[in-house]
């Protein structure tokens, strides 16, 4: 078993072509130890979100990537994204000590990021830690 709770092999198996290597990769390397240094850890959250999409896009055979970056120019990258679909997904880490979402800086950089996305054609779902686990559902509203 991994992160996502779905045996690798099952993963590897599976009828859904669209899951791409590099999805499989991550799932195969070893689960960190606790207290090991890792650049940059994601949160509990956004963990449990990307298990659960593998799964959705499993069932449903929807492609998804993880750490998206869609814009031509610009650095910026969307947590989750459904590429074909134009569909971006966001975790908000309001909650989190080093969160640049809750300074001035970091919610303007926010809504640049949002505002090019919509201009180029995407949709933008965003959550935070009260409404992540209604994630899957607020996406099939958008499909």
């Amino acid at each position: 078993m991994r992160k996502t709770g779905i045996p690798l092999e099952q993963l590897k198996k599976s009828a859904c072509a669209k899951i791409n290597e590099d999805v499989i990769r991550e799932l195969e390397q070893p689960v960190k130890k606790k207290g090991a240094k890792i650049p940059r850890q994601d949160c509990k959250q956004v963990v449990w979100m990307w298990g659960n999409l593998v799964a959705w896009s499993l069932e449903t055979g929807n492609y998804v990537v993880k750490e998206h970056r869609f814009h031509p120019e610009r650095m910026w990258r969307f947590d989750f994204a459904l590429p074909d679909k134009m569909i971006g997904i966001e975790y908000e880490g309001l909650m989190s000590e080093k969160s640049g979402h809750t300074t001035v800086d970091g919610f303007t950089k926010d809504t640049e990021k949002y505002n090019a996305a919509q201009q180029l054609g995407w949709k933008v779902i965003r959550f935070t830690w009260k409404n992540y686990k209604k994630f899957i559902s607020e996406l099939e509203k958008q499909l």
